[in-house]
């Protein structure tokens, strides 16, 4: 799966995007890939499918395939933060996972 992870520093906000197994791992090398004695996750995202959606007030929008609400553009890429906060429940629910 492909995220993309903003991380708040005391120089100010830093992502960090690329492939992980699960969104804890996902945020796991996103914290260690950025360099500052204090750092903060302020917001995850997966990458997503997409589609247009028409919205009286703005227009024809894009949001999420798998779940509907909008999605926000980085560097090409569609991304979802509401998926990543079903996927976190899932995570803590450990239903992805069988040990």
């Amino acid at each position: 799966m492909k995220f993309l992870v903003f991380i708040s520093t005391q120089s100010g906000e830093q992502h960090w995007k690329g492939q992980a197994d699960s969104l804890h791992q996902a945020e796991e090398k996103a914290l260690t890939s950025i360099d500052a004695h204090s750092k903060t996750i302020s917001d995850t995202s997966i990458c997503c499918q997409w589609h247009w959606q028409y919205n009286p007030e703005l227009g024809d929008t894009e949001h999420c395939n798998t779940c509907g609400n909008p999605v926000y553009w980085v560097d090409e890429e569609y991304y979802c933060s509401y998926c990543v906060e079903v996927l976190r429940r899932a995570e803590a629910d450990g239903q992805l996972y069988s040990r």
